[in-house]
């Protein structure tokens, strides 16, 4: 991306103008417009989320993992004002890439996680609250002449562990964004393939993996003939391409911007490292 001499006064309203200025502007002029991590730096930070939403479907703190949460409250906060930093930034991008269909889609998608990442932390929070009330519940009743012992307990233990994977639910908010930021991701990848080195190589090692990923479908079919989920097999192979998708589309945006780390320019530094730390919030879950 260039560098623009005024980057540093940064001027919102200079700023949201599309940089096309109606120009005919190569892809890497074109994605100075995209203000959301990509590239090594976009791939750390989908790493990060999907590695937050594992911790909190196990009703788990992502820091440190061994721990349970117990600040309910501190969680949602951090979901709400993650959420809320987030969209802003996701509106700007998609408003400032007007003139390209394909760059709003993406950012879309990427919006998309956002909005799923900060529902399920939000639930999360309160399935813990809900915990912790059994929790000074139980106690309360250590005090008492009550049994504890009966049968009554292990059905609420497991009732509370089948609690903590339903908020796995809202990843379906996460379908529409994938569908559409692939549709627009691979109309530029076929414009750009036939010149750009990085491209080709790219979508040929995450072709590679994705036929590998079809074949071990293919053979867990074969499975669910013998007893296993088909509908297991079909969420699985779905949230695995979904995974497989953001990856390729961070290391894809680099190759455009010809910026495989990913680091911004200084006139978008502040919405994409703002977009990047209001991300990691929901992994501070405690």
């Amino acid at each position: 991306m260039s560098h623009s001499p005024h980057a540093l006064a940064f001027n919102p309203s200079e700023w949201i103008k599309n940089p096309n200025n109606g120009t005919a502007l190569t892809i890497k002029q074109e994605i100075q417009c995209y203000s959301l991590p990509y590239g090594g730096i976009g791939f750390a930070s989908h790493v990060l989320t999907y590695y937050a939403v594992i911790m909190l479907s196990n009703k788990r703190s992502p820091l440190p993992p061994w721990k349970k949460n117990r600040w309910p409250t501190l969680d949602k906060i951090l979901a709400s004002v993650g959420l809320l930093v987030t969209i802003v930034v996701s509106v700007l991008t998609i408003v400032r890439c007007h003139a390209r269909w394909q760059f709003i889609v993406m950012a879309v998608w990427k919006l998309d996680l956002s909005i799923a990442l900060g529902c399920l932390t939000f639930h999360a929070a309160t399935l813990v609250e809900r915990r912790e009330v059994v929790r000074r519940s139980a106690y309360s009743a250590l005090n008492s002449v009550e049994d504890l012992n009966e049968g009554s307990r292990p059905t609420r233990t497991e009732g509370r562990t089948k609690s903590g994977a339903r908020i796995l639910w809202w990843l379906l908010l996460y379908v529409p964004g994938v569908i559409a930021g692939l549709v627009g991701l691979l109309s530029l990848v076929s414009r750009e393939i036939k010149h750009n080195r990085q491209v080709l190589y790219i979508t040929i090692a995450f072709g590679s993996v994705i036929f590998i990923a079809i074949l071990l479908m293919l053979i867990l079919d074969v499975a669910f003939l013998f007893g296993m989920s088909g509908f297991a097999i079909l969420a699985a192979g779905f949230s695995g391409m979904g995974v497989l998708g953001a990856f390729y589309s961070d290391w894809i945006l680099g190759a455009f911007a010809e910026n495989l780390r990913g680091v911004p320019s200084s006139d978008n530094a502040a919405l994409y490292w703002s977009y990047f730390i209001a991300k990691r919030l929901p992994g501070l879950s405690i």
